[in-house]
């Protein structure tokens, strides 16, 4: 009896174990935590941190380091960065979260969109990687990009500029060409830009095509490619095609520009006087939306620099805290949306391509575009642009003076696109601006040094980049100034 009892346990004991084993790999997976997502979930994700990155103040790409040095904002103290010594870790930053957060994520939403079949992310993808390989570039000069997303490479080679360029212009156009009505879902709640518009990323790619071909044109002929585009007339129409992030209320969603100013109390950041003087010469009412009035409530503002030599904050000049005028509220809104790229801006390179005959109707269809790209800008900016047209001092007739006129108004379009106002200014030097009083370089930079882990982790690359440049400094030349 004692031995038929021990026989009938192991038999049950046996029984339990190869129960419990039978499906026990999906009795113990997480629904929570899936070790796959799917592909539209890596979208929002990777826009929030390049509008970040683009509009981050302090030592970042949109405030610091872009329209302190674009000399549309300045500073009143604490001021290295405005005198040219920008912090190395910041530079850092900026690298590692384009290449990991946005094109890392946006390359391995590529390939999940491919194993869902959906061709539409696979084209949103493309276009998250091609503005983000084009922001570096335009950063730093020649990057990591043919060999970037190679898992099995840790010491990547730098491409040169030209390349990464065309690499970028030929992701656009496969992008463009993969849109579809047909081409899968593209969830609403994933996509920060469009809400899932597969048309307006259409136009997004096609704009930012036309946008990385003006770059590049005084490199090669760009014409053929431009006038495509322009005859298509896949791009953006309006300020409702404008690709950007739209912020919370409240922090820590709600725009840099935002948090660290007024929610952060860094009172440091002013308006330039370069820009007020322009704006004043020509009665433009932006200016108001732009500036704060000071303690005497004018709207004053301070040149690039001092602080070396000159004392600031300077009773004596009238660079004071309570004297210069800050960010206007339009701009200290914690909602005010972070642009990837706007109508304004296509507007105005449509008109230098027209003026400088890259494509068809010269300087009479130039004067149509720019006139367009006021009427956004200032759309954007709550205001009617209709008066301000009617000025002689606002219009052109001749090459020349369209040339500096579009130049003029690009730059005052982009008042909180830091970044892209330092980048325009570098390619077309336009509007005339002197560097920084006592600054530690005699000339506005051209590029943000390469970060300093690359120096470390990929030398004989970082090496090369540095020597295509003429050297790693801040002053070396991009191959399209």
């Amino acid at each position: 009896m004692k031995k038929m009892k021990k026989i009938l346990y192991v038999l049950f004991s046996l029984i339990m174990i190869t129960g419990c084993d039978k499906d026990f790999e999906e009795l113990n997976t997480d629904p929570n935590n899936p070790v796959a997502l799917p592909a539209h979930l890596l979208l929002g994700g990777s826009q929030r941190v390049y509008s970040n990155v683009l509009y981050g103040v302090l030592g970042g790409a949109g405030g610091d380091m872009g329209a302190v040095w674009a000399q549309t904002w300045t500073k009143v103290q604490y001021n290295d960065e405005e005198r040219y010594v920008p912090r190395r870790g910041v530079i850092d930053n900026i690298w590692d979260n384009i290449y990991s957060d946005v094109i890392s994520e946006a390359n391995a939403m590529y390939f999940q969109a491919e194993a869902e079949g959906n061709t539409n992310l696979q084209a949103i993808s493309l276009i998250m990687q091609a503005s983000g390989y084009q922001f570096l570039t335009e950063l730093y000069g020649p990057i990591p990009f043919t060999e970037a997303m190679s898992s099995d490479i840790l010491k990547p080679v730098y491409d040169d500029e030209a390349t990464v360029y065309e690499g970028v212009i030929d992701m656009y156009t496969q992008a463009a060409g993969m849109l579809s009505a047909e081409g899968g879902e593209v969830t609403a709640s994933s996509d920060l830009y469009y809400g899932g518009d597969i048309n307006k990323w259409r136009k997004l790619a096609n704009s930012l095509k036309f946008r990385a071909l003006m770059r590049i044109s005084s490199t090669r002929d760009v014409s053929s490619e431009l006038q495509a585009l322009i005859n298509n007339g896949q791009m953006f129409t309006s300020n409702a095609d404008n690709a950007q992030v739209s912020y919370l209320p409240n922090q820590p969603d709600a725009n840099p520009i935002y948090e660290l100013i007024d929610f952060g109390s860094r009172l440091e950041y002013k308006v330039n006087s370069a820009l007020v003087e322009m704006m004043e010469s020509l009665n433009d009412p932006r200016l108001e939306v732009y500036a704060a009035p000071n303690a005497d409530g004018d709207i004053v503002g301070k040149p690039a620099g001092y602080g070396n030599q000159t004392t600031l904050p300077n009773e004596a000049l009238g660079y004071t805290y309570a004297n210069i005028s800050g960010l206007g509220e339009f701009y200290l809104n914690p909602e005010l949306p972070g642009t990837l790229m706007s109508y304004a801006q296509l507007s105005f390179l449509k008109a230098e391509a027209a003026n400088e005959g890259y494509i068809s109707g010269g300087t009479a269809q130039a004067l149509t575009y720019y006139n367009e790209g006021i009427e956004a800008s200032f759309q954007f900016n709550g205001l009617n642009a209709t008066n301000y047209l009617t000025q002689s001092n606002v219009s052109f007739s001749t090459q020349a003076d369209a040339r500096v006129k579009i130049g003029n108004q690009l730059w005052l379009a982009l008042f909180d696109q830091g970044f892209e106002a330092w980048t325009e200014w570098r390619r077309t030097k336009i509007p005339a601006l002197d560097p920084a009083a006592e600054a530690a370089i005699n000339q506005i930079p051209s590029r943000y040094y390469y970060p300093t882990t690359e120096v470390s982790l990929n030398k004989d690359n970082y090496d090369s980049g540095a020597q295509r440049l003429g050297g790693d400094e801040l002053t070396s030349p991009l191959f399209w100034q």
